[in-house]
């Protein structure tokens, strides 16, 4: 699974993505396709995926256009500028600077997540 492409879908507004070679982004990519409703805090996008991946090597600093996980509330987080609150698992990054496309969305409510024509 070395760098699996993946879509975020915000409405009109879609994005690319890797998620990473580890274990739980693996068990993340078998969830999708999933429609995520999201809330923000400051520049972060989060919502619950409904189902618990567990844990495995949580970090304490994601990059903007970074994509995390925690079990925490079984939230994927979608960071844009905004430090995690805790730890979380990063699962994979947005391509380029696309990231900065997420502080144009107004009232961002939910988020399509599905694995992309492009991987490999």
């Amino acid at each position: 699974m070395e760098n699996t492409s993946i879509e975020l879908e915000f409405g009109s507004v879609v994005l690319s993505a890797r998620l990473f070679d580890t274990h739980i982004a693996k068990k993340f990519l078998r969830t999708l396709p999933v429609t995520v409703d999201l809330m923000q805090w400051g520049e972060e996008f989060y919502g619950s995926i409904g189902v618990d991946l567990g844990a495995e090597k949580p970090v304490e600093n994601i990059a903007p256009g970074g994509i995390a996980y925690t079990n925490s509330g079984n939230y994927v987080c979608i960071f844009f500028g905004q430090r995690p609150a805790w730890a979380v698992e990063h699962i994979g990054q947005i391509v380029d600077d696309q990231w900065q496309r997420l502080r144009e969305i107004p009232d961002c409510r939910s988020v399509t997540i599905r694995a992309s024509d492009a991987s490999g």
